[in-house]
């Protein structure tokens, strides 16, 4: 294509192909200037709703407008050719400059300039699902930039065989590598490898296969930085640590957060001076937990928490943690701090557990069970099977654990879900907007019949319905698809098939919408599968794990 035109901007050099587009350096003739023009590879542009899809993508890419986000200047569609044209960064990328540890200045530097960006276009509603180092680039004024926002959303529902998994397997976030739905903070976990990155030389996790990389994000807990660079501070690897939690409710909230955070780090000292060190005539271990204290002692007690996170005490660094959480499961950092501990509990090469204290350490998880808490249980359970994997009292009891876990989880969602949907009817309510109204109480009621006044105002707005004698109308059906077409552009295949089988429910001659309805669920069962196909690989079964990938095949025709 060098030498070719598109609409004003003439093609001069490839810079780079990716999987879903091509990059050319190009000239825009009326300004006189140098454009990067990115060229979408036509077997994603197969149909008007793809083309629509890709054009939505472009202008709320278009409307970002932040000094550490490559700008996007036009959008426009050639010869059946549909492209971007971006600023041109003359200068080099992150991934260059790696290989081997990178000074504290520059990480501290990217952390700021990308989770700044990172921030600016969470709150707009955009999510990057390819943070990366190659996707990190330095102006020739060394301004750091990050690029290709939106892009990894912009290929065909049906282009690959790996559904909710695409992106760079490397840089994935743990729910992304699963097929889950993602959100700003995992951008925040990609940021995070790409730190664990710059400190190290190599990133946390890397299998002989893509597979193998997404079950090793998904399934185990990442290495020490010090490990890897003995040079750094345990302050600078306990930030590194969060931001690699596997939980999105553990990781740091935003980038703003992961870069003070940091900064902190980089500036602190080893350890701090005797003179604050929190002295306690306590003796402490993961089998004898002291009594719980009162609010008034938590900050005393986190103090105590962060002297034995210092000195690698993680059996007493869980006890003080579980009887902070006990008082206030949302204190500070301790979860995330719990979480760690666990890890290393669980993978430090310390001799495992013996044979009477594995019945007592048991014995402890029932109890912190019973009481709700249910993270102590699952972290002591797990130090338990470290060091007696085939324990079926402790494996019954921690797969007991991660289904209440799965289910409060579930229930949050549910719960949030009912919060945003009432006051969505409310205000359709208010504004005489009946139709709607209707369909979203309707949407309540069949996920929960006794939600506050959810049944009295359904039947309120029901009579407003008769008194107009209303119908129908087609703006209802072009709402729900395009609440469906919002689905299947976020991979969020469970509410797309619900909005698909609601527009058949108001007309079952749309032939189309019975098309999508198939592709929905089609596309479900494979994001399904691979989540399957990860976990067994995660667990060393790769036959059942390739066994996964023949009825993806199956499904997919592929």
């Amino acid at each position: 294509m060098i030498g070719e035109t598109l609409g004003q901007y003439r093609l001069t050099k490839e810079l780079g192909k990716g999987g879903f587009a091509t990059v050319f350096k190009a000239l825009q003739p009326t300004l006189n200037r140098d454009v990067a023009v990115k060229v979408l590879h036509p077997e994603f542009i197969r149909d008007e709703r793809a083309l629509r899809r890709f054009k939505r993508e472009a202008l709320a890419v278009a409307r970002l407008a932040h000094p550490n986000i490559v700008a996007v200047y036009d959008y426009g569609e050639h010869d059946g050719r549909a492209y971007l044209v971006m600023e041109y960064v003359a200068g080099k990328n992150l991934k260059n400059r790696l290989g081997r540890p990178a000074s504290l200045a520059l990480a501290l530097d990217v952390v700021s300039a990308v989770g700044s960006a990172l921030d600016y276009a969470h709150s707009k509603g955009v999510v990057h699902r390819d943070v990366k180092p190659a996707n990190i680039l330095f102006t020739e004024d060394n301004r750091i930039v990050l690029s290709d926002f939106g892009i990894v959303r912009l290929a065909d529902d049906d282009s690959s065989l790996t559904r909710g998994v695409i992106g760079t397997p490397q840089y994935m976030a743990p729910e992304q590598a699963l097929g889950r739905e993602v959100d700003g903070r995992s951008d925040l976990y990609s940021l995070g490898v790409v730190l664990f990155e710059m400190l190290t030389g190599r990133v946390p996790f890397k299998g002989d296969a893509p597979l193998a990389t997404l079950s090793m994000h998904a399934t185990l807990p990442p290495p020490s930085t010090r490990e890897r660079n003995p040079d750094l501070t345990e302050a600078v690897d306990a930030v590194a640590m969060k931001a690699l939690a596997k939980s999105p409710d553990e990781r740091f909230q935003s980038g703003q957060e992961l870069r003070a955070a940091l900064a902190a780090a980089v500036t602190a000292p080893e350890r701090p001076d005797d003179a604050t060190m929190l002295v306690t005539s306590m003796t402490m271990s993961p089998t004898s937990l002291t009594p719980v204290p009162a609010p008034a002692d938590l900050e005393s007690l986190y103090r105590q928490l962060l002297d034995l996170v210092r000195r690698r005490d993680w059996g007493a660094t869980v006890n003080i943690a579980a009887q902070i959480l006990g008082v206030d499961p949302n204190y500070r950092d301790v979860s995330a701090i719990l979480a760690s501990a666990g890890n290393e509990l669980r993978f430090t090469r310390g001799s495992p557990p013996a044979g009477s204290e594995s019945e007592a350490l048991v014995a402890q998880a029932k109890v912190a069970m019973d009481a709700g808490r249910l993270m102590e249980a699952a972290t002591i359970l797990q130090q338990v099977l470290r060091g007696s994997p085939h324990d079926a009292a402790a494996r019954a009891q921690l797969e007991e654990v991660n289904a209440r876990l799965a289910g409060e989880e579930r229930r949050r969602r549910r719960a949030g879900r009912l919060d945003q949907l009432y006051a969505l009817a409310q205000s359709k309510s208010q504004a005489g907007d009946w139709h709607w109204a209707n369909h979203i109480l309707q949407e309540i009621v069949a996920l929960d019949p006794r939600y506050r006044d959810a049944e009295q105002l359904l039947s309120q707005v029901r009579a407003h319905m008769r008194a107009q004698g209303m119908h129908a109308p087609a703006g209802e059906i072009a709402s729900l698809q395009d609440q469906a077409d919002l689905a299947m552009a976020e991979e969020r295949w469970a509410d797309a098939e619900h909005r698909w089988a609601q527009i058949l429910h108001v007309d079952p001659d749309l032939a189309a919408a019975r098309e999508q309805l198939e592709t929905a669920r089609r596309n479900g069962a494979v994001s399904a599968l691979n989540a399957e196909a990860a976990r067994l690989a995660a667990d060393g079964q790769w036959q059942e794990a390739i066994q996964k990938l023949e009825e993806i095949k199956a499904l997919t025709g592929r």
